[in-house]
């Protein structure tokens, strides 16, 4: 196995350590919405799985072979804005959207550019796993069925928030980007 390989391996080991080290806060909630997260991560495994099929039969590939390595930076860079959010968030991360009458708006650490750098994250993973394996079906995936899931959860999430906290929410909202630093 090449050692790029096993390098990416190994940066996926340390993002499924965040299902481990990071858990959802328990408790009662004012708000929640926990229908969209299954469908975000079967989009996560459907791009994952086509993308390795996608390399290993090598149908639907992108001949650029500098696309694993900038696959992986996109990768690790996900990886990052993912741990620096939660860490950010505190006590306050959740894998699903839930809003407590305690919870505060957050603008430290990724949160300064990013309203959503957990999102953020999660599709420089999924990205970053496509454009590693070099599959033109799984960035397809990413853009076509991934995405739309994420925009959706986006979604429900600002309006709970501006239900929640109202003005404060929506002047925090001004100088940050959504998804993408000075593009959305």
């Amino acid at each position: 196995m090449p050692l790029f390989d096993l390098l990416f391996i190994g940066l996926s080991i340390v993002w499924v350590l965040e299902f481990i080290f990071f858990k959802s806060r328990k408790g009662k909630n004012e708000q929640e919405e926990a229908a969209s997260f299954p469908w975000i991560m079967l989009s996560v495994v459907f791009v994952i799985v086509i993308s390795l099929v996608s390399r290993e039969t090598g149908l639907l590939l992108l001949p650029f072979t500098w696309l694993p390595f900038a696959g992986s930076a996109v990768y690790a860079l996900g990886i990052f804005l993912r741990y620096s959010g939660i860490i950010a968030l505190g006590r306050q991360f959740t894998r699903d959207v839930q809003i407590r009458s305690s919870d505060r708006i957050v603008s430290g650490g990724p949160f300064r550019l990013l309203r959503h750098p957990l999102y953020t994250g999660l599709f420089c993973i999924v990205t970053g796993f496509a454009l590693f394996t070099a599959s033109l079906a799984g960035l397809l995936l990413v853009l076509f069925l991934f995405l739309p899931f994420l925009l959706q959860r986006i979604r429900i999430e600002e309006r709970m928030l501006k239900e929640a906290f109202g003005p404060e929410y929506e002047k925090w909202l001004e100088p940050r980007y959504r998804l993408i630093p000075f593009l959305y």
